[in-house]
């Protein structure tokens, strides 16, 4: 009877997490932090559906380079004479996207999608809740109202390039509100900054408009946090198992492992979540292997390129052996296959393909292995397309199994 050994191995690293930077709140353009606007626009606020986008030039970014975008605000123009809303309003599918952008002379109204450089995140999606009174008049400019926040599980790191930012949202009951901005004719408005809008929540063309000046809150990003990283052994299967805490701009883990006669090389990839806080489990299988120590190392790669490694960890391998042909992978194939076997005594091993008839067609070992796990590559490039027998023999052992070649 076949004895089954387990080993358990798990390593737990523990990552201490420092203070934060404090979160800063850029205005774009900065000139005007504390100078109010040249003109006023309607659109974020407007009662009937809007798109509007807003484009920067990435020389006016600096201080948020590598920062987390958190949320954006604006403000009432100096010529507001109350605050707003009278009442609370709840504008409906309030939608806002991040990415990179054009440059500001080459944005377009006809066709807003080709505005965006690569693909667009969606930072935000819902209704928004706007308290009554919430922007205040009576100040030069006037105080910043709430924040518009993303969702946490979709953070958006700037990384450099001009930023663009689109927000699409539906109609709603109440009064309009026009926003402090800068008219098309102020000095940097097209080279350094701009804005189109279009109506409906769904536009991609429409016009220029005025550029509503905007406070963006961003923050030091939370780096991928490992909290775990540990393996299991069955047999000659190897499963990988990690957990992080956090992740931001995570795209994925790459997975390594050496023998003590080889160096590192790659076995796969598994997909991050991108950005959360929430606490994420993943699963890598290294199958079917033969008996060594191994030793196992993650490299995490960010979006941008950047990448570090985990702690390592060594895992034995110490499976006894037995005699076993598997199945072959891929299969069907074309025009090579893998064969697995392994040997419970060390012997000459015998290895042939036979088609329908019972006719030999191709050997593919006949030769001494050692006792353990095994693996052989099928070329079957000089075949018709059709079914196959593979059969392994050795003094003590023979089975056969059925192959597909598909061309």
């Amino acid at each position: 009877m076949q004895k089954l050994f387990t080993l358990f191995i798990f390593v737990l690293m523990t990552v201490e997490i420092s203070a934060q930077e404090d979160v800063i709140y850029h205005v774009v353009p900065p000139d005007y932090t504390i100078t109010p606007g040249t003109s006023t626009f309607l659109s974020q606020f407007a009662t009937t559906a809007r798109t509007y986008q807003i484009l920067v030039h990435e020389s006016l970014l600096a201080p948020i380079l590598n920062k987390q975008l958190l949320a954006v605000s604006w403000r009432l123009p100096t010529s507001a004479s109350s605050n707003w809303p009278t009442s609370d309003v709840t504008i409906t599918n309030y939608d806002f996207y991040l990415g990179q952008g054009v440059d500001p002379v080459n944005m377009s109204r006809t066709n807003f999608s080709t505005n965006f450089i690569g693909s667009k995140k969606q930072v935000k999606n819902g209704d928004l809740l706007i308290p009554a009174n919430s922007y205040t008049f009576g100040n030069s400019p006037n105080n910043w109202g709430p924040e518009v926040t993303f969702m946490i599980d979709s953070m958006y790191i700037y990384t450099g390039g001009n930023l663009l930012i689109e927000l699409r949202h539906d109609a709603f009951t109440g009064t309009s509100r026009s926003l402090d901005a800068l008219s098309t004719s102020t000095s940097g408005y097209g080279t350094l900054f701009r804005s189109c809008w279009g109506s409906g929540s769904a536009a991609d063309s429409g016009a220029y408009g005025n550029f509503s000046i905007t406070r963006i809150t961003a923050d030091t990003p939370v780096p991928v946090e490992l909290s775990s990283f540990n393996s299991s052994v069955s047999g000659n299967n190897i499963i990988l198992q990690w957990e992080t805490k956090t992740e931001t701009n995570n795209q994925g883990f790459e997975i390594q492992r050496k023998s003590p006669n080889s160096g590192y090389e790659v076995l796969g990839f598994v997909s991050g979540a991108g950005s959360t806080t929430e606490p994420r489990n993943y699963f890598f299988t290294d199958a079917k292997i033969p008996n060594d120590l191994y030793t196992y190392r993650l490299k995490q790669m960010d979006f941008n390129g950047v990448f570090s490694f985990s702690d390592e960890i060594s895992v034995e391998v110490v499976a006894p052996a037995e005699y076993a042909l598997d199945q072959n992978y891929p299969n069907p194939f074309n025009p090579s296959t893998n064969i697995n076997f392994s040997l419970a005594e060390a012997g000459i091993v015998k290895m042939a393909v036979y088609n329908l008839l019972g006719q030999k067609v191709a050997i593919i070992l006949d030769e001494f292995r050692e006792a353990g796990l095994h693996s052989v590559t099928f070329n079957a490039s000089e075949l018709p397309s059709g079914a196959y027998f593979y059969t392994i023999e050795t003094p003590l052992f023979k089975q056969t199994k059925k192959m597909l070649l598909t061309k």
